[in-house]
């Protein structure tokens, strides 16, 4: 889910065909997703094509989400009270969404929270296409009003957030109860997201992330990460280009992906990434700066995204690592939404 929310920051309106069908630009197709849970949903609320097109066609493009285990175990701990409580809802623990990924152990110097819960998802891709359609409205236009997409469409606007830089997904760790109602999975999915701050005795600084996988596309050979293709414990250096000195450097974490703070560098300087163990060429980047004001100013460096794709040798060995409605919470310092 990690990947395939940052393939949407990426390209937004790619993402729309990757899951749902259409056979012109605002016209549905015979089948509206390949996935059959999203097709469902899609014709439950009868979403309209048209508009789902028009809104898709203003949304810009964001830095990457880099994966935070704090995150993840606010959100998984939500999940399971889900569960619990048989409840879809924001408010079950008592908590602030802040009180709550600090509670996870998140920094407590937040600038931005937010959430999104599934509670009855048939899959983590069908809870992606729910976050990211939007769909909603009651029973839409398939009842004679609306169109089908919630409104706000606040789930695909915090996944899409460029003041969130960091998110942990929750996928329930208790069996859940057969006399359950609203919370019925099979997936029951939450997602946190935030961002953080240091300050380094003159300046308040949200430091970038580089982010990204090791894998190899053996699975589906579709160019793109999937689950079980991830490649553990593969260095990744990051380097000043021009002086071949190490400024950072970390491995991939047991699914293969990798979140190194790029601590100190700024922007204007060229960067070079490197992943040694997979014989693949050098990236390279240069860090995007600007200042946002949360009552003072924050120096904000963008995350960056960068993933490195091994192609085994034909007649290798290849070994690979097994790695309702939705709802939206979000706040930030100094506003709620």
């Amino acid at each position: 889910m990690l990947e395939l929310t940052n393939r949407f920051r990426s390209d937004p309106q790619g993402e729309l065909a990757n899951v749902a069908n259409f056979s012109s630009s605002g016209v549905w197709a015979g089948t509206k997703s390949n996935d059959p849970s999203i097709a469902y949903a899609l014709n439950f609320f009868g979403t309209s094509a048209s508009d789902l097109a028009t809104q898709f066609s203003s949304l810009v493009a964001a830095p990457p989400l880099a994966w935070n285990n704090a995150l993840n175990v606010s959100a998984t701990s939500y999940s399971n009270l889900m569960v619990t409580a048989d409840q879809q809802s924001h408010t079950l623990d008592g908590n602030t969404l802040d009180q709550r990924i600090v509670n996870g152990g998140y920094s407590a110097n937040w600038l931005n929270v937010g959430e999104n819960l599934f509670s009855s998802a048939q899959s983590p891709f069908h809870a992606h296409g729910a976050f990211v359609l939007d769909w909603g409205d009651g029973n839409g236009a398939a009842a004679g009003y609306g169109n089908g997409i919630q409104s706000p469409a606040g789930h695909r606007d915090l996944l899409l957030s460029a003041s969130m830089k960091e998110i942990g997904i929750g996928f329930q760790s208790v069996a859940i109860p057969g006399s359950n109602v609203a919370a019925t999975g099979p997936y029951l999915i939450t997602e946190h997201l935030a961002s953080q701050f240091r300050y380094d005795g003159v300046n308040y600084i949200s430091d970038a992330i580089l982010t990204g996988s090791v894998f190899q596309d053996t699975l589906l050979a579709d160019a793109f990460y999937t689950p079980g293709e991830g490649l553990a414990g593969k260095e990744v250096d990051i380097y000043n280009n021009a002086t071949g000195i190490l400024v950072a450097s970390g491995f991939s974490n047991s699914a293969g992906g990798f979140n190194i703070t790029l601590t100190g560098l700024t922007d204007g300087t060229v960067y070079r990434v490197d992943a040694p163990g997979t014989g693949l060429a050098d990236k390279t980047f240069i860090l995007a700066e600007h200042t946002d004001n949360y009552g003072v100013p924050v120096l904000v460096y963008d995350n960056v995204y960068e993933s490195f794709m091994v192609v085994p040798e034909p007649g290798s060995l290849l070994l690979c690592l097994v790695a309702a409605v939705p709802l939206l919470g979000c706040r930030s310092r100094y506003f709620l939404c």
